[in-house]
């Protein structure tokens, strides 16, 4: 039996959750921009629509949190890079080793995003966006 999955996104909300980065090194690090200096946010095929679509069609709840009745939200941390490809994911609050694992499973596996724009060339961009597992 398939249960049905909460997937919170914050529609609207969802560039907040985001930042991205210029070439300018700082300490070795690149530095940050704030998310209102984008030209244009990364964006999913089909929008925010499509990205909710794709994580509820594609997360599957795992047997073994299922048995011990585990829920939760687990917030995954990732980047689109230049060219719009997903890299650099990582659990950053997690629930149970179950849940975070698929939680990074589904989103290493998205197609690319159409990349953000600055001063009209692509930049890195980096999203967190909570997972909500619930049954």
């Amino acid at each position: 039996m398939r249960f049905k999955l909460i997937i919170l996104l914050i529609g609207m909300a969802l560039p907040l959750l985001s930042y991205s980065q210029n070439n300018n090194a700082v300490n070795g690090k690149d530095a940050e921009y704030a998310v209102s200096e984008l030209d244009s946010q990364p964006e999913f095929p089909n929008g925010n629509d499509g990205l909710v679509k794709y994580l509820s069609e594609n997360i599957n709840y795992p047997k073994k949190a299922l048995k011990k009745n585990i829920m939760g939200k687990v917030y995954v941390q990732f980047v689109i890079d230049k060219t719009g490809k997903v890299t650099d994911v990582v659990a950053v609050r997690g629930v149970d080793k179950s849940l975070d694992k698929e939680a990074v499973r589904v989103i290493k596996a998205m197609p690319s995003w159409k990349p953000g724009m600055k001063d009209g060339a692509p930049v890195k961009v980096k999203y967190t966006i909570p997972i909500n597992f619930k049954f």
